[in-house]
């Protein structure tokens, strides 16, 4: 098994990317441009693991470190707006790619760099999370239960409010408040379209809004979509609102509003879960309905991560054939990935 370099690895997401690889056996480089969060992470894995200073910006700092580790993860966001000059690196030097990005625009462009990495032999896992890795596997075991065609589909995010939130996330929704959103049945709007849903127990019904996602692109070619809408709610009622009164009030809230409402979140973190779900709702021609959907009841974060390691660990191991741009569960088979995310202590439910 290679070693697995993790930029941004002591950032909220990539942490339990760092400690879930070094469970399995990995051994890992913690990357970033806080020598000491890095070091200090790398020390409590163990031994065996490593820190490296590095500025995703500036491949100097790390591009000697690529020809020696056939496996690199990018969980350093927000990825909006964000260029390749890692993966550009990685194909320079000859090695897989994995990242954790939920941006639209950023996942076009991995994929557009397919052909490049085929020719390669090369790997670019993208958008390794909740969206769309999670939400993707969903969808095929959803729709694997259906006998119509398949015609619409609706994904919940459901994010427990003891969830740490980081700044890069935070301004990553904020961003894209209110803003217009493509989809395949037309022009919908960030954070506007409040429906309830029920969510699975023990999370009950929840008010749930727009919000831009790499689906809108994926599902549609998955599965001839005609319609897909993707939602997000938090398990504090008073903070999904408040998002959804930014959003009616204004489509141009910056990175200033993003720090404030991080601060507010922290201030109110200690009541709640730390729990998520992920849940896909397919509707057929007929408008039959099939429900897939994982639920973590406490530390959701954890399961968010679990597409990224499984996929990061694969490649490692050389234990999967896939080359080109791919989705988590276009690399390992989404039954399979669902499979060792449901044995990871997570609930899979269908029906």
């Amino acid at each position: 098994m290679k070693d697995v370099l993790v930029f941004g690895g002591y950032g909220v997401f990539g942490s339990h990317v760092c400690r879930e690889l070094a469970g399995l056996g990995v051994r890992v480089i913690v990357a970033g441009r806080d020598h000491g969060s890095a070091l200090r992470l790398s020390e409590a894995l163990g031994p065996r693991h490593r820190a490296l200073r590095a500025d995703l910006a500036d491949p100097s700092t790390y591009r000697s470190e690529l020809v020696r580790q056939p496996v690199v993860v990018n969980c350093a966001g927000p990825f909006g707006g964000m260029k390749l000059t890692l993966l550009e690196q990685c194909l320079e030097a000859g090695c897989h790619h994995v990242d954790i990005s939920d941006d639209r625009g950023y996942t076009r462009l991995v994929r557009s760099h397919g052909d490049r990495l085929a020719r390669k032999e090369l790997c670019a896992v993208f958008g390794c999370s909740s969206l769309p890795a999670l939400s993707g596997a969903l969808a095929l075991a959803a729709a694997s239960h259906l006998r119509a065609p398949v015609a619409a589909a609706r994904v919940t995010l459901f994010i427990g409010n003891r969830n740490p939130k980081g700044l890069a996330a935070v301004r990553s929704v904020v961003a894209k408040l209110g803003k217009a959103i493509e989809a395949p049945q037309g022009t919908i709007y960030g954070f506007r379209d409040g429906v309830r849903v029920a969510l699975p127990d023990p999370f009950g019904h929840r008010e749930v809004f727009n919000v831009e996602s790499p689906d809108y692109d994926l599902l549609p070619e998955l599965l001839d979509l005609k319609s897909v809408v993707v939602k997000v709610g938090f398990e504090l009622r008073l903070a999904t609102r408040l998002f959804a009164v930014l959003a009616a009030c204004s489509s141009h809230w910056g990175s200033a509003s993003g720090r404030v409402l991080q601060k507010l979140g922290r201030l109110v973190s200690r009541s709640g879960s730390s729990g998520g779900v992920v849940m896909v709702e397919l509707f057929d021609v007929h408008n039959v309905a099939q429900r897939a959907a994982l639920i973590a009841t406490h530390n959701g974060q954890r399961m968010a991560a679990l597409p990224c390691v499984l996929a990061a660990h694969a490649l490692s191991a050389g234990s999967v054939s896939g080359r080109g741009a791919l989705t988590a569960y276009e690399l390992l088979g989404a039954q399979t990935m669902l499979e060792r995310i449901r044995g990871e202590g997570c609930t899979l439910l269908l029906g």
